[in-house]
């Protein structure tokens, strides 16, 4: 373990809130290192090949109305890689299913989501959005602060109708992020509207996901399989920060803490009460089975749909199923199956073999035969999937940032300060990595897209 750069800024955690940090600090000068206790990067964004497929083990897409993780995709030189994600969706609930196309809005009356006493109440809630809400930046939870006293479900029943709220953002919270919507406040069902009211639609890489983790990884210094045990701020004003890991002691002049909450707040010495807070935020479980085929789904299987949403509260076991040859992102198969709170907390313990049994029993009702067609699998459990975004988490975020000290050589940079997709993790790496370089260097560096 080196442990004779004190001037250091070390990054805990190689996930895309502290790639992206690091990939910043390093950009404006500062001497960097990651330290991830796993042996590769990306953490819930990561890919893994399945068969001759491709399975992403956490964020499954991109979306055009994301605001940080374009300007990182053009730093490196990705964006020939974006690839577009077929909209097709099912939405399924208990032997019925709708289905529908996220780019052409009407196919959702065409295809039964949305029906006659729907239509007056979708279609207010909808230009209520693009009028107050589509302007809004998507990943500073911060900033969204007069949504945050409000329960999710309720405000979207209100904004939207019951029919809307029941069969499309019910099953979207559930299905993208393994959470109840009224477990959150109205923060984060407005910002699904914003995404919305910009006709924002789903992308991913060729290659999968982890092509961007990896990418940044490669423009920085990162040791592995190493554990982080405790961060200690200095005892004196001038003194380094002290990391205790499995590899020994070491200094530096500054950390970011970019690891889930529950992790964090293993390792984070004393922490302040503005940290206490965001730190308590819940997270929902993941548990996802990757199940290669022999060959890709015919047109008409699954409806044709990328994703099938489940709505919660059904007899199924399943949030959500993701299909990889259709998002044009190479070849092969993998259906990747995303168990619900219940079903992953039951199956907590289970072997392989139990979770790509449950798996394939799961989808079979609605693709018959899928066993005899599964060549392969792999399975992914995270802990702390998806942090909700409970009632007075965005003031608590929003008071963390603003009553960071001046000269804080600690700051924290988890996904609990922000929404549960990547764009606003990469935010608050990049955030987290503009306040360092403003307070190590006297010069804040130029800014994209980390807000004002």
């Amino acid at each position: 373990m080196r442990s004779d750069r004190p001037d250091e800024v070390v990054v805990v955690g190689a996930g895309i809130a502290g790639l992206s940090a690091a990939h910043r600090l390093a950009a404006a000068g500062l001497p960097v290192t990651v330290i991830e206790a796993e042996r590769a990067p990306g953490g819930r964004m990561s890919t893994q090949a399945v068969g001759e497929g491709l399975m992403e083990r956490g964020a499954q897409f991109l979306s055009t109305g994301y605001e940080s993780i374009p300007g990182l995709l053009a730093t490196l030189g990705l964006e020939e890689r974006i690839t577009t994600v077929s909209g097709r969706t099912m939405v399924a609930d208990d032997g019925r299913t709708w289905r529908f196309d996220t780019r052409r809005p009407l196919s959702m009356v065409s295809g039964g989501l949305l029906r006659g006493r729907d239509l007056v109440p979708a279609a207010r809630g909808g230009w209520a959005a693009r009028r107050e809400l589509a302007a809004r930046p998507t990943n500073d939870l911060g900033r969204w602060t007069d949504l945050d006293e409000r329960d999710g479900l309720e405000w979207a029943r209100e904004r939207f109708g019951q029919g809307l709220t029941r069969r499309l953002v019910s099953p979207t919270v559930h299905g993208l992020y393994f959470q109840e919507l009224d477990a959150n406040s109205a923060a984060l069902p407005g910002t699904l509207a914003a995404f919305s009211a910009r006709g924002a639609s789903a992308f991913t890489l060729r290659g999968g996901l982890g092509t961007l983790t990896s990418a940044l990884a490669e423009t920085v210094t990162i040791e592995y399989e190493v554990r982080v045990d405790r961060v200690q701020r200095p005892e004196s004003p001038g003194g380094h920060v002290v990391l205790t890991t499995s590899q020994g002691r070491r200094e530096a002049a500054a950390a970011v803490i970019a690891v889930p909450a529950g992790a964090a707040t293993r390792i984070l010495a004393d922490p302040a009460p503005d940290e206490a807070a965001v730190l308590a935020t819940p997270y929902s479980r993941g548990l996802l089975a990757g199940l290669a085929l022999a060959e890709p789904l015919a047109e008409d299987e699954l409806g044709g749909a990328y994703g099938v949403l489940v709505t919660p509260g059904s007899s199924s076991p399943l949030a959500a199923v993701a299909v990889h040859s259709r998002t044009n992102a190479g070849a092969g198969e993998v259906l990747t199956v995303m168990f619900g709170q219940d079903a992953a907390r039951r199956l907590a313990t289970a072997d392989h073999a139990t979770v790509r049994a449950a798996a394939v029993e799961s989808v079979e009702p609605w693709l018959p035969g899928l066993a005899d067609r599964v060549t392969d699998s792999r399975v992914t459990r995270w802990q702390e999937a998806m942090p909700y975004v409970p009632i007075g988490h965005a003031e608590a975020v929003r008071r963390y940032r603003a009553r960071l000290p001046a000269g804080s050589p600690v700051v924290l940079a988890g996904d609990y300060l922000g929404f549960p997709w990547s764009d606003s993790a990469a935010f608050n790496g990049l955030w987290a990595a503009d306040r360092l370089v403003a307070e190590l260097t006297g010069a804040p560096p130029e800014r994209s897209g980390t807000g004002p």
